[in-house]
């Protein structure tokens, strides 16, 4: 069976009409046909995988910035090392165990999603917007979440060790046993929340004091 073009696939699950795509056409043939497309151009592709299984697909170092309808999307056991996400939007998505090393995830929005076990070391999180999103065993080793919004979501068992969570928003979420071991908290807001179970080791707390108490 003859793949759907890009744009045939658009017109099917309601793109709005008018609206410029800015991704390179090629590249995302290139993907629905064979789930990978490292370093592609894949600017606001998000409508085009809307609902779409993209389990282990390999993007490394690919661009979806701007990417606002990931509506539903499967992404579990994906490669998006060094990926670019700048202010793309997952709603109702998944991507269990997938990889995010030193992607730029800048102002990123991750709502209602399933991000479980995900590695996002070393990647830029600055001022997402990360809501009811299941998050425990993730890795977020040397992540920037400075000025993030994180609300509802579920932090247990996650390992935050040497992230900058300055002047970010943390209420109501849920971080357990969470390792915050060398991470800046420096002006960070805490409500409606207790990291009292969490590792705190050489942890700069909101008020600038450090916190030693579980090294």
């Amino acid at each position: 069976m003859k793949m759907m073009t890009a744009l045939g696939a658009l017109a099917a699950i309601g793109f709005p009409a008018g609206v410029a795509v800015a991704f390179e056409q090629a590249d995302l043939d290139r993907f629905l046909a064979t789930n990978e497309c490292e370093g592609c151009d894949l600017t606001d592709v998000g409508t085009a995988l809307a609902g779409r299984d993209s389990s282990g697909a390999n993007l490394a170092g690919a661009d979806l910035s701007d990417s606002n309808y990931l509506r539903s999307a499967i992404l579990n056991d994906a490669d998006f090392e060094a990926a670019l996400f700048f202010d793309a939007r997952f709603l109702d998505s998944s991507a269990i165990a997938s990889v995010f090393v030193n992607a730029d995830m800048t102002d990123v929005g991750i709502i209602n999603s399933f991000m479980r076990g995900a590695d996002f070391s070393g990647a830029v999180l600055m001022n997402a917007n990360i809501e009811n999103t299941d998050l425990r065993d993730a890795l977020l080793i040397g992540a920037n979440l400075a000025g993030a919004q994180i609300t509802g979501a579920l932090l247990g068992g996650a390992n935050l060790t040497g992230a900058n969570l300055s002047d970010a928003t943390l209420d109501r979420s849920s971080v357990g046993d969470a390792n915050f071991t060398d991470a800046d908290l420096t002006g960070a807001t805490i409500t409606r929340m207790s990291l009292s179970a969490a590792i705190l080791c050489r942890t700069i707390m909101p008020d600038g004091s450090v916190n030693n108490d579980d090294c």
